[in-house]
């Protein structure tokens, strides 16, 4: 079973978009700027944010539960797929104490499009191997792919931070052109 980058591929538009996005270009002449355009590229923002949050979720999840399975082996219990599943409920508790917080409430459906794409990504970091599988799989692969699974959270939280200072000068804006009375409540009503 092939274990890391290169064993998939991601989704076209999502990958783009997210490119896209990223990029300094994104942001030139937001002052001059229609309000419509800025609220558009939020919500654009906003959808992305959701689908790294979403893939974020899915990659210490599943970081949790090789941890598991790792643990596991280590004490001598021989691991199968009942057992870890078994071990779900109590896995999905400890990511709540060690994180501080249940999590977020997603504010915009990522769609089908950017939930490929982050399902994508988790397939490219474990290769074909689905956690399914980690009781049959080696030491080593189980090592290789908590590895890969750490790399892509930390770009996964990486490009989060970027999108949040994205999101954050494009609210700033927002917030502004209400303050100076470039726009108004009521042109939202319109």
């Amino acid at each position: 079973m092939p274990i890391g980058p290169g064993a998939g591929s991601l989704p076209v538009m999502a990958n783009r978009q997210l490119d896209r996005v990223l990029t300094p270009e994104y942001l030139e002449g937001l002052v001059e700027w229609p309000i419509d355009a800025i609220r558009s590229r939020r919500a654009e923002c906003q959808r992305l944010e959701d689908a790294a949050s979403y893939l974020r979720r899915l990659v210490q999840t599943r970081i949790d539960i090789i941890g598991l399975e790792l643990r596991s082996r280590a004490d001598g219990d021989e691991g199968d797929l009942v057992s870890l599943i078994e071990k779900l409920p109590s896995i999905l508790s400890e990511q709540t104490d060690r994180r501080g917080a249940v999590g977020r409430l997603v504010s915009v459906d990522p769609g089908d499009d950017q939930e490929a794409w982050a399902e994508a990504r988790v397939e490219l970091a474990c290769g074909r191997c689905d956690v399914e599988s980690a009781p049959e799989l080696s030491e080593v692969e189980l090592n290789t792919m908590a590895d890969n699974l750490a790399t892509l959270e930390r770009t996964v939280s990486e490009e989060r931070r970027r999108l949040h200072d994205i999101l954050d000068l494009l609210q700033n804006e927002l917030v502004h052109r209400y303050k100076t009375g470039q726009a108004t409540v009521e042109g939202l009503l319109k």
